[in-house]
């Protein structure tokens, strides 16, 4: 367990304070939204489904307690002269859409569900009139219901789903019960956490910058040889494909990362590096990575909603055509430091390579790998309903490829999202089944050159 002491007590802010900074990951996201607003929001949502008897006023209320009980689900953003500042709302809870879709005949009740909550995922959100959190609930019968919370991600990252659900599943039990909700208070808001990066000590992020102004001087863009041409900007819907990794493959990947001393994420990045070598031609790229970020390893901070999650950039060395053994122990390396340089965030070493932007390209990096080590189970749990997924459409990316990997019952999932602007269905489809094979060949022989490798792709 992680040591409250192990890092100094959080610079809270002073209480006069109205307005706040942003901190570096939100100013990043400000950036991005108001230099290239597009035609939606970068959002991040919950879709539940509930299966039984819902007491939809005490859901309402639960969710209502939620949004005042984080300062930043309540939060705007102001243009000021000197640069934008967050300010806090009161705490009004949030207006909740109530849909009822029991009119129609039961057989499109679903399908129609799913049109309504597209058109709610491609909001343009005004980051400085708000709302930046929308809430539905849709009424399928009585016993059927979808609710959606749609959040603008420059107020929360993917962990924070998760805090919410959590905080649901003890609200709503208590509220339709009528009973107090056993909820600690929280010690510190996300504005705490913005007013304390605004005041840190820079010796450390110095470092930091350095580091990846190094690590990534010099790197160009990945293109991948069968792709569209590449759009002026960034728009078009995304799509996904998914494969299944047998169990057995996936034990002799973490077998080899073992011989390694390396992770099943070590083996899988690796893997994909030599795929997209095959894709694009060249040795030298990187692939992004999510983590944490600073402050949710803080035991104060773990249970804010807030935007935390940080990417790293991961440069390949495939040069001087080694063996995919020699792949796996540089992969090991750049991951291990680049780790221990964590901590600065993206928009920070963007800033620090002084790339130019591109609205129909991400920047550092154009592919991301999304691994998960253990089989997630459904974060809400409420008495008397069955909690299930409800899934939608694929919303626009800002990245050409993104792939998933995460352990399920049959084996492990690789699902790769793409922008049908520049990907087609079959060259991914190419990619998925090539990932698969290069997998298969890299464990029964990993010491054969990637030139030879690849050409069972």
């Amino acid at each position: 367990m992680f040591d409250v002491t192990d890092e100094p007590s959080l610079n809270v802010r002073p209480s006069h304070l109205v307005e706040l900074p942003l901190t570096p990951l939100q100013a990043r996201w400000w950036l991005l939204c108001t230099s290239y607003p597009g035609g939606m929001s970068p959002l991040v949502d919950l879709v539940h489904r509930f299966r039984g008897p819902l007491d939809a006023d005490a859901w309402a209320r639960a969710v209502d307690a939620v949004v005042n009980r984080h300062e930043i689900l309540r939060t705007l953003f102001v243009a000021r002269p000197d640069g934008p500042v967050q300010v806090v709302g009161t705490a009004n809870g949030v207006a909740l859409e109530v849909l009822d879709l029991r009119d129609l005949p039961a057989e499109q009740r679903e399908q129609r569900a799913r049109e309504l909550l597209d058109e709610r995922r491609t909001l343009a959100l005004d980051l400085q009139t708000g709302p930046l959190v929308h809430t539905s609930l849709l009424r399928l019968a009585d016993d059927d219901h979808v609710w959606r919370m749609t959040i603008h991600h420059i107020l929360a990252d993917g962990a924070s789903l998760g805090v919410i659900d959590r905080e649901l599943g003890v609200l709503y039990p208590a509220l339709a019960a009528g009973v107090p909700a056993d909820l600690p208070e929280l010690p510190v808001q996300y504005g705490d956490f913005a007013w304390s990066q605004s005041v840190a000590d820079t010796e450390k992020e110095d470092e930091d910058r350095e580091y990846w102004r190094e690590q990534l001087a010099g790197l160009a863009p990945l293109e991948l040889l069968d792709a569209l041409p590449r759009p002026a900007e960034k728009g078009a819907p995304a799509a996904q494909l998914a494969r299944i990794l047998d169990p057995e493959l996936v034990r002799r990947v973490e077998e080899l990362a073992r011989s390694a001393r390396c992770t099943r994420f070590m083996a899988l990045l690796a893997a994909l590096h030599v795929l997209l070598f095959r894709a694009s031609g060249r040795d030298d790229f990187a692939i992004g990575i999510p983590v944490a970020g600073v402050g949710r390893t803080r035991p104060e901070l773990a249970r804010l909603v807030g935007l935390f999650n940080n990417a790293l950039a991961l440069r390949g060395d495939l040069s001087g055509d080694p063996t995919f053994r020699q792949v796996l122990a540089r992969t090991r390396e750049t991951v291990i430091d680049a780790l221990d340089h964590q901590d600065l965030p993206w928009g920070q070493v963007v800033a620090a390579l002084d790339e130019p932007a591109h609205p129909g390209r991400a920047q550092g990096f154009q592919a991301m790998f999304l691994h998960e080590e253990v089989e997630v189970a459904s974060r809400l749990t409420l008495p008397g309903l069955r909690v299930e997924d409800f899934p939608l459409g694929i919303p626009k990316v800002l990245h050409d490829l993104m792939v998933y990997a995460r352990p399920g019952p049959a084996g492990l999932s690789t699902t790769f999202v793409y922008d049908t602007g520049l990907l087609t269905h079959d060259t991914v489809a190419g990619l998925a089944d090539g990932y698969e094979r290069l997998l298969r060949a890299a464990v029964d022989d990993p010491d054969l050159p990637v030139s030879e490798l690849v050409k069972e792709v």
